[in-house]
């Protein structure tokens, strides 16, 4: 089964919603993210540095208790080179770095306008 990889276009500005964003804790209760926490939306290369870095709170907007949007204007995608890379969302628990989870962890590619 192949792997769902998302495309974007060099220089088009690009949205991502994340819905029902959270972690199990008990069962059937979820971790609540508050603004003590830490979400972090990155795009990179396999072992490799975020070439692009966006925050919450501050980069990313929450809505409601559980949905978070990231927002990539045309001059983010602009500074992509053309090639595949890794959309990683993760969760910094209180912000303290003791416990950081990967949410998201999917193939993007960058194409050519």
């Amino acid at each position: 089964m192949r792997k769902k990889r998302y495309k974007i276009t060099q220089g088009e500005a690009f949205s991502i919603a994340f819905f029902h964003v959270g972690l199990p804790v008990i069962e059937g209760e979820k971790y609540e993210i508050t603004e003590k926490d830490v979400l972090t939306f990155t795009i990179k290369r396999k072992n490799r540095k975020p070439v692009l870095t966006k925050t919450f709170p501050g980069e990313i907007d929450k809505e409601d208790i559980d949905n978070f949007f990231v927002h990539l204007t045309a001059e983010d995608t602009a500074a992509l080179p053309c090639l595949c890379y890794r959309m990683q969302l993760t969760i910094n628990l209180e912000g303290l770095g003791d416990e950081v989870y990967t949410l998201v962890n999917k193939e993007l590619e960058v194409v050519a306008k």
